[in-house]
């Protein structure tokens, strides 16, 4: 899964890496990147607290939906 959209005034990319583990990054709407983790839909909580302390819950929502999507 290779994929790049916007989130109220956040980038989301959500990338494969070549062990088929899946990096989530965020910038906000200056490039500034925010957020930089390996997630999982079974990601623990904390791992979600971070990316919406650092981002939104929107996003956090977002990429939960895709997560579920592509599964």
């Amino acid at each position: 899964m290779n994929t790049m959209y916007q989130v109220d005034d956040f980038f989301v990319r959500i990338q494969e890496d070549s062990s088929r583990r899946l990096k989530l990054t965020v910038w906000n709407n200056f490039g500034e990147k925010l957020v930089s983790d390996y997630i999982s839909a079974a990601s623990l909580d904390n791992v979600w607290d971070n990316i919406a302390e650092n981002s939104s819950d929107s996003v956090v929502e977002s990429v939960k939906n895709t997560l579920m999507d592509k599964s």
